[in-house]
């Protein structure tokens, strides 16, 4: 038989033993994150999984698994375009692409997900479809192909008592001879205890990139390429252990070099590599049991996010929100309803739904710049977070420009109050009236809820002043106004600015919708269709 064919059938033999057991990947969510706490696994084609979902949160997760190329984010969207209907699925999306998927978790519970993996390479996408958890929830899975396997696999035998591994090149060998199936292994004579060997083959590297290796040993092992020295896992000790390294390397053909000791006891040897290419693969014939299905993990670090999930009462969040205006304040509340409120304009610059914000821009290292909202259907209803109030000579006359860089004139700022709820106030004066604007939730966000601000003036108010309450494209609807405040961008992500505004009073004058100022203005905001951003 051809040596080459005996190379590609002992490389088949070694991936169809490796491949033989499910590959089982157990993922948690992060407490109090919103997130998984493995961003990507890798798994060979065709390869049975098993996918075990752990919720260490306080909310219910799950892990929906879709075909390579699917948008999730536009998917988990369309999801929300029919809550109803999504929420008698459990937040399952309607949506052919849908691979596998878990049961919707409940906190401290698990799931199991078993699926035949895709024969197919490429990268698979799994998300959380819980309302505004997707555009935090995600990971990949990689479907690869086994790499090459060893070729012109070669064996030294050494007799010898050792507790570290000895220079081989100053000692001869007691046996020399070839790995008819190149794998790595032990049985190349029939001693037990106190004897070493080194392999020396030849591995050809597809393309230029970084390799990593993987190995462990009872007792001491260590692996070169090239003669350098790439992991090591010295001395007397049980296989339990297996240690990595990685290296650069060109694309073509390379010298392996790989010396093991045996003391007493048990003896095993194991050895493997992978690359962004090709999924863990064994370079031995003991497979560690630890390493079976090989899945190449990569954990979250625990800084990359760090969100604020709202409990049973509301969050106060101070810090740079973008598209919110000067110094605003976000406020999360209980049911998914959000918003942001600018002290410099002092008016409501944003509403969302679903998830509330990252602080890690923030909190972690100290870090600048502006944090978007981490929910969906974001809106602004001000648009451009003009002043609240203002005099006009006629319902129908401008309303003045707001510098979004400082205060308008005639306003002061007086802070926040908490109520027993510990749902926040927003205080502030214009001219001699002295303003509180309160927001209050009603329902859940997901589904039929609605948000009801309560704005009460006190003091003498000027004849002919007015309130903005919305801008844009502003028309009836039934008892409300339904306003189109066209699309807008935040950080890559687009949202149809379309909402219902219901305000006893009001009128629409040209694109901003006024009611006329008294001691209390409620208005009530609700959705009107269930767009939710998506990236470009």
């Amino acid at each position: 038989m051809p040596k080459l064919l005996l190379v590609s059938l002992a490389a088949l033999f070694a991936a169809r033993a490796f491949a033989a057991e499910p590959q089982v990947i157990t993922i948690k969510t992060l407490q109090a994150q919103m997130r998984y706490d493995l961003a990507e696994f890798t798994v060979s084609p065709g390869a049975d999984v098993k996918i075990i979902l752990e919720n260490a949160d306080d909310m219910p997760h799950n892990l929906v698994l879709f075909q390579a190329g699917t948008d999730v984010i536009a998917v988990t969207n369309k999801n929300m375009e029919t809550p109803e209907a999504a929420l008698k699925r459990d937040w399952l999306p309607d949506d052919p692409r849908m691979l596998a998927h878990s049961k919707m978790v409940n906190p401290k519970t698990k799931d199991e997900i078993v699926f035949k993996a895709p024969e197919k390479p490429g990268i698979y996408p799994y998300v959380c479809t819980f309302p505004g958890h997707a555009m935090q929830m995600q990971g990949k899975m990689k479907v690869a192909a086994p790499g090459p396997g060893l070729a012109a696999l070669k064996f030294a035998l050494y007799l010898g008592d050792w507790k570290k591994l000895p220079d081989f090149a100053a000692l001869k060998p007691h046996r020399e001879g070839e790995i008819a199936d190149n794998l790595i292994q032990i049985k190349v004579d029939d001693y037990k205890n106190e004897f070493g060997i080194v392999y020396t083959g030849k591995l050809n590297a597809p393309k230029d990139g970084d390799y990593t290796f993987s190995i462990a040993g009872d007792d001491g092992v260590r692996l070169l390429i090239d003669g350098k020295k790439v992991v090591e896992l010295d001395g007397i000790h049980p296989s339990a252990e297996i240690k990595e390294g990685k290296v650069k390397l060109k694309a073509g053909e390379h010298e392996l070099r790989m010396e093991y000791f045996q003391g007493a006891g048990e003896a095993e040897v194991y050895a493997a590599w992978r690359s962004e290419e090709f999924t863990s693969t064994p370079l031995s014939k003991w497979v560690h049991p630890n390493a079976k299905g090989g899945p190449v993990a990569k954990k979250k670090d625990g800084k990359t996010g760090l969100p604020l999930v709202v409990g049973g009462e509301p969050i106060v969040y101070r810090n740079f929100i973008a598209n919110a205006g000067g110094r605003p304040i976000a406020v999360g509340y209980p049911g998914g309803f959000n918003l942001a409120w600018s002290v410099d304009q002092l008016n409501l610059a944003l509403i969302w739904r679903g998830a509330f914000m990252d602080a890690a821009l923030h909190w972690i290292d100290r870090g600048g710049g502006e944090q978007a909202p981490l929910g969906y259907d974001l809106l602004r209803p001000a648009v451009d977070v003009g002043v609240p109030f203002a005099v006009l000579s006629s319902p129908d006359a401008e309303w003045p420009k707001a510098d979004k860089k400082q205060r308008a004139e005639g306003y002061q700022w007086k802070g926040y109050t908490l109520d027993a709820k510990r749902i926040p106030t927003f205080e502030y004066e214009w001219g001699s009236v002295r303003v509180s604007d309160r927001f209050e939730p009603e329902g859940d966000a997901t589904t039929t809820g609605k948000l009801v601000r309560t704005l009460k003036l006190a003091g003498t108010i000027p004849p002919n002043a007015f309130l903005r309450v919305a801008g844009g494209a502003i028309k009836p609807a039934g008892s409300a106004f339904l306003v189109d405040g066209g699309v807008f961008d935040v950080q890559g992500r687009s949202f149809d600015n379309q909402f219902n505004v219901a305000v006893d009073g009001a009128r629409i004058a040209g694109r901003n919708l006024l009611v006329p100022a008294r001691a209390e203005i409620k208005i009530t905001y609700t959705w009107a269709v269930n767009h939710a951003g998506h990236v470009h």
